[in-house]
């Protein structure tokens, strides 16, 4: 088979099962090829600057779409760059297919430039590595494609390859069906509780017309993790905000009788003891293996069956209506209530104000870092993905991208991209990609020079002081203007307002420069994860 055939079965396969839109960074040749054919079936190629940028691109468009993805890009270094983000999808739960390049296996007993067993690099972060090439390459493709959509969702791997034989596809695996004993011990211990707390996890994102149906008029308070945040609108006086492993949430969790867990997840969770004593009930679509939770039932199974299961045994309980709102109220009031700023502005001043002005729906994306604490809890959202963020991986170098993802994906939808300067940095040539695609899209830099979250954490004495986490001051507006954005400094929260404002009223690009004072983090940790000493990353 020649490339451009095999461009067109892969290309065929794709759009079939719905694609309708390609990242990444070609390196000639099969890339190509294969882009070509994508075109040729009407689906859109998106261009970026580096291989992590569009494997996020891709897994995050695909999430928020429901489409199916791909991500292409050459072989050797771009397959090796490209991992982060294909790591960042395998632990977010998040569909792609990662297409790469490779030395043929006709060439590969003469060509050793580039060449390294890329199958062999990505099976532990996909699902399935294979080889797409002759034979029964859209029997590949499809497997390919429906593995990556099976729960747990997540990559997959093809090296494309005209002059080798497709991998045949393993047997795909049947759907666990829950245990009949476990479920029918559900209601008894769901009817023993006064004060359940509910926590939503990854697992449900897909589930919030039956979850909002078992907890419509609930009084249960409710902790949802990053990735869940909006199943519960937090609106919703039983919302008691985000369940991520800090301390932030002990006040609910000690409080609570029974804990359930509805798609949780532990991966999405920082790797603190986990201290409550209440009897925990699981119920989800997959098997989580890890021993951070001590559960007193677990019941894998179609979620959303289990769900409706479990609302006809859903017990009157002995919390107030507003009992979630009250908690979540009194941590932000923590929260908000540091330090004043003395050397700019204080991080959660930045997100308050923002989503004041910010327009109903408005998707924010966050990247890793210290800044990140304040805008998970301080940003309301009303419907899943309203907030995207790397929480498994918890990678820098990922609101950027998500936000271009974001974007295409919700052409209807403004997007904030909340982001640090070191994450910025890691980034910053996607602002042309964001600017040739003329998107809608707001990006506050919190600049202070400094990995606020590392220097928070560091002992001086021992982690090597300011070499260690400093920068040197950037004028990151003036940067931007030269990619073409709209962009501006911001010192004052008069600044900030009038900024935020200008930029929601234009069509592309903008990119404010925010300068914040590092000094107030070292309060947000403490109210939201503990003592210094005691952090996890």
């Amino acid at each position: 088979m020649n490339s451009t055939d095999l461009s067109a079965a892969v290309a065929g396969a794709l759009a079939k099962a719905g694609g309708d839109t390609v990242f990444g960074l070609p390196g000639g040749g099969n890339n190509l090829d294969l882009i070509a054919a994508t075109e040729a079936v009407g689906m859109r190629f998106v261009l970026t600057h580096a291989e992590t940028a569009a494997a996020i691109m891709a897994s995050v468009y695909g999430d928020v779409s429901g489409r199916p993805t791909a991500c292409v890009v050459t072989r050797g270094p771009g397959a090796a760059s490209a991992v982060n983000g294909v790591a960042n999808a395998m632990l977010d739960r998040q569909q792609l297919l990662m297409v790469t390049d490779v030395v043929s296996s006709a060439d590969r007993r003469r060509v050793a430039h580039q060449r390294i067993d890329q199958r062999a690099l990505y099976t532990p972060v996909v699902k399935w590595s294979a080889t797409v090439g002759k034979g029964d390459t859209t029997g590949a493709v499809d497997h390919a494609i429906a593995t990556a959509a099976t729960y747990p969702r997540g990559p997959v791997h093809l090296d494309f390859d005209p002059t080798a034989e497709s991998t045949p596809p393993p047997p795909r695996p049947s759907r666990p069906r829950p245990d009949p004993a476990a479920v029918a011990r559900m209601p008894e211990l769901v009817a023993a509780a006064s004060r359940p707390v509910v926590l939503i996890g990854v697992g449900a994102r897909d589930l919030a017309p039956q979850v909002r149906s078992l907890l419509a008029g609930s009084s249960a308070p409710v902790l949802m993790t990053y990735r869940a945040k909006g199943v519960v609108p937090d609106a919703w006086p039983c919302a008691a905000g985000l369940l991520s492993g800090a301390t932030t949430e002990a006040p609910v969790l000690d409080a609570a009788d029974l804990i359930v867990m509805i798609g949780v997840d532990s991966v999405e969770l920082i790797p603190n003891a986990w201290p409550y004593p209440a009897p925990v009930v699981s119920l989800a679509s997959w098997a989580d293996t890890s021993t951070y939770f001590q559960r007193k039932l677990e019941v894998v199974g179609d979620l959303g069956e289990l769900v409706t299961e479990l609302a006809g045994h859903w017990p009157a309980t002995a919390w107030e209506i507003d009992a979630g709102n009250r908690y979540r109220d009194a941590e932000a009031a923590r929260l908000i209530a540091g330090p004043s700023a003395t050397n700019g502005l204080a991080p959660q001043v930045v997100v308050q104000r923002t989503r004041a002005i910010a327009p109903a729906g408005t998707v924010a994306t966050v990247d890793a870092g210290a800044h990140m604490l304040p805008v998970l809890s301080l940003w309301a959202t009303a419907e899943v993905d309203e907030v995207l963020i790397s929480s498994g991986l918890a990678t820098m170098g990922y609101a950027v991208p998500a936000a271009i993802a974001a974007a295409l994906a919700r052409p209807d939808r403004r997007v904030v991209c909340f982001v640090g300067d070191g994450g910025l940095g890691m980034t910053l040539a996607e602002l042309e990609t964001m600017r040739r695609l003329g998107l809608p899209i707001t990006i506050v830099v919190f600049n202070d020079s400094r990995l606020s979250l590392v220097a928070v954490k560091a002992k001086p004495e021992r982690d090597g002081g300011d070499n260690a986490t400093a920068y040197t001051e950037t004028n990151f507006a003036a940067v931007a203007s030269g990619y073409g954005l709209a962009a501006t400094r911001v010192s004052t929260p008069h600044e900030l307002d009038v900024a935020v404002r200008a930029s929601f009223k234009r069509t592309g690009p903008t990119l404010l420069d925010v300068r914040v004072d590092p000094t107030v983090y070292a309060h947000v940790l403490e109210v939201i994860r503990g003592r210094r000493d005691a952090l996890e990353d």
